[in-house]
């Protein structure tokens, strides 16, 4: 480790997302489905109009305008980030050293990973079923200086009724964050109850049914106060213009988002439908269904499966005695399941 980079740095089990490229790509949670031609001359001239030479809008102003009309919330309680990630760091960052930080696991990784560099102590409760166990993490959080939380959860795929959400925030005093990255798909979120709850920070994400996980924009959702000293200590020029103009292209179109997430749950129906029937005629798996854009496959033999997938130029993530699996087109679902048939029950070689 290079100069005075202190030994948390060289001791942490950092996050890498996959790097390698795959002709189906079912490993990351985006959405299946590009941008259609159609809104293409629409984001060219916007991106055309872009002062290249001038610092974009430090506030980001018109897509949180635009983020809160779609989500039913006054825009000054929106603060963008480069992806819903960035705001994680900063949420963290705020706390003194030697904090802690209450979660639930399975979780986001990225919760544990930014926590370590802010010099934050993780405590953590195991999920029970897929879900938080919501008497454990209000134990904990009640000695926690923040709870993370998200709902639904990556990678589990279960979600947290908004009701249960909402009584562990009522029965802490410490900050709370519940992450609704994969909320589009389900309808329990909290995030109109921010200015009910002074602690209740809600993430939201353009990357999942948005379906703009490449320019990375994402927000954190609070009341005015608590909205107003986020946005004064992230870096100020944080979502760089092309970002903020081809968002607000998106998010001006309110019918398209609809259908952009009903297509992307038919695609997550189309994917449940083949590998549940695949899987329930075998003894060594079991297929999870979700209420998000991925599914789960549970065997022993997640690693060999995952090889073999990565043979056949199939990505999915794996998981501790389990594949995760995003919803991708028909035409990738059923090279999914035809390389699964391939599996025969005995081992194979991989």
């Amino acid at each position: 480790m290079p100069m005075n980079f202190s030994q948390k740095i060289a001791s942490m089990d950092l996050y890498r997302p996959a790097s390698e490229d795959f002709p189906v790509r079912l490993d990351a949670n985006e959405s299946c489905f590009s941008l259609p031609e159609s809104i293409q001359p629409e984001i060219a001239a916007a991106v055309s109009g872009v002062l290249f030479n001038r610092y974009p809008d430090p506030t980001a102003g018109e897509v949180c305008r635009l983020m809160g009309e779609y989500c039913g919330i006054p825009g000054d309680r929106f603060v963008p980030g480069n992806g819903s990630d960035e705001l994680i760091g900063v949420i963290l960052s705020m706390l003194p050293r030697g904090s802690r930080v209450a979660v639930c696991l399975p979780d986001f990784d990225m919760y544990r990973v930014y926590a370590s560099i802010c010099e934050c102590q993780v405590v953590s409760c195991p999920r029970v079923g897929g879900l938080p166990d919501v008497e454990a993490l209000a134990r904990l959080g009640r000695d926690s200086d923040l709870v993370i939380l998200s709902n639904p959860c990556n990678p589990t795929g279960q979600g947290l009724e908004r009701e249960k959400v909402l009584s562990l925030v009522e029965r802490l005093s410490c900050l709370c964050v519940i992450d609704e990255a994969y909320m589009d798909f389900w309808n329990q979120s909290v995030a109109d109850s921010i200015d009910r709850y002074p602690n209740l920070i809600v993430l939201k994400t353009c990357s999942k049914n948005i379906g703009l996980a490449g320019i990375r924009l994402g927000f954190a959702i609070a009341n005015q106060e608590l909205a107003a000293i986020l946005m004064s200590v992230k870096s100020p020029y944080n979502v760089n213009s092309v970002t903020q103009a081809i968002g607000s292209v998106i998010l001006r179109k309110p019918e398209f988002l609809r259908k952009n997430t009903e297509r992307i749950l038919q695609a997550k129906a189309y994917l449940t439908a083949g590998l549940s029937r695949w899987a329930s005629q075998r003894e060594d798996c079991s297929f999870v269904d979700t209420v998000v854009n991925f599914v789960i496959l549970q065997t022993p033999r997640a690693r060999e499966w995952h090889r073999h997938l990565k043979k056949h130029g199939i990505a999915v993530r794996l998981c501790p005695d389990a594949l995760r699996i995003t919803a991708g087109l028909e035409a990738e679902t059923d090279a999914l399941v035809q390389a699964l048939k391939d599996i025969k029950k005995e081992e194979i070689d991989v």
